[in-house]
């Protein structure tokens, strides 16, 4: 295929986009040697990074879990007000990240007026450095991914096959869960990569909610990374960037391999 000027002009712009993304991670990967990898592996990095990974993951699975109703639903309403209420999902992705540390706190903690109704029912109830506080707030920074990955997924394309099936006799949760789930289960997968990513990569917040998590006293690792930095230098927190990358790089390829060699983009 022969190809115009444009498409050389526009290469360029591709070239200087990837070497932009590219080249930091690979001076952060060389920088360190095999031994020092070796060695800041028994730093608490490895624990780290399990535990991120994990607690990622939950909040990926809820954000899914709110992303398919809320887009049937939201896709069902013309009203002006709805859409008002819809432009709000990117709202938490503009705020800075130590203000929704501090907002986190002034809704959940047991001395304010939601903290302290949970308090009511959990007598022993706490808000910072626990699990809870990790979830809603990676919830709160990161669910919009899941629900636009998906919401652009099930407008564009799916829902035509479930108004279909419904025409044929399908009941409504039956089109849904039978036609258009299946139909979107590409862009459920990279909706919930994303969240799950975009969890992993939050410091912030987590240095004024959860900088441990109790009773580990483990760190998340954005958080354990900015401490080996402020604490031991540069040369230790790259190491520890340096493990982190790989690990993330091997489970996004995981993620490709699962979406199939024809996966859309959205």
């Amino acid at each position: 295929m022969k190809h115009d000027k444009l498409y050389f002009v526009f290469l360029i712009f591709v070239i200087v986009y990837f070497g932009i993304i590219i080249v930091p991670i690979l001076r952060t990967l060389f920088f360190t040697s095999i031994s020092g990898l070796m060695q800041d592996s028994k730093s608490g990095i490895i624990q780290s990074i399990e535990l991120t990974y994990f607690m990622a993951f939950i909040v990926a699975i809820i954000s899914v879990g709110f992303a398919l109703p809320y887009t049937y639903f939201i896709s069902r309403i013309h009203n002006s007000f709805f859409r008002f209420i819809d432009s709000l999902v990117e709202l938490p992705i503009m705020i800075p990240h130590t203000v929704v540390g501090i907002i986190m706190l002034l809704t959940f903690e047991p001395t304010m007026p939601i903290g302290s109704l949970i308090s009511k029912i959990y007598p022993d109830y706490r808000f910072d450095d626990t699990f809870f506080a990790v979830i809603i707030t990676l919830f709160f920074l990161a669910s919009a991914y899941s629900v636009r990955t998906i919401q652009v997924s099930y407008t564009k394309n799916a829902i035509e096959y479930e108004n279909m099936a419904r025409s044929f006799g399908y009941k409504p949760l039956e089109a849904f869960v039978l036609v258009s789930i299946p139909f979107m289960w590409r862009s459920i997968l990279r909706g919930m990569a994303l969240t799950w990513a975009r969890s992993i990569s939050e410091v912030g917040s987590m240095l004024i909610v959860a900088y441990y998590i109790l009773p580990s006293f483990t760190h998340l690792v954005g958080v354990f990374i900015y401490s080996q930095f402020i604490g031991n230098g540069l040369i230790p927190a790259a190491e520890s960037s340096s493990i982190l990358i790989i690990t993330g790089l091997i489970t996004l390829l995981i993620i490709k391999l699962l979406e199939g060699k024809d996966a859309a983009y959205y």
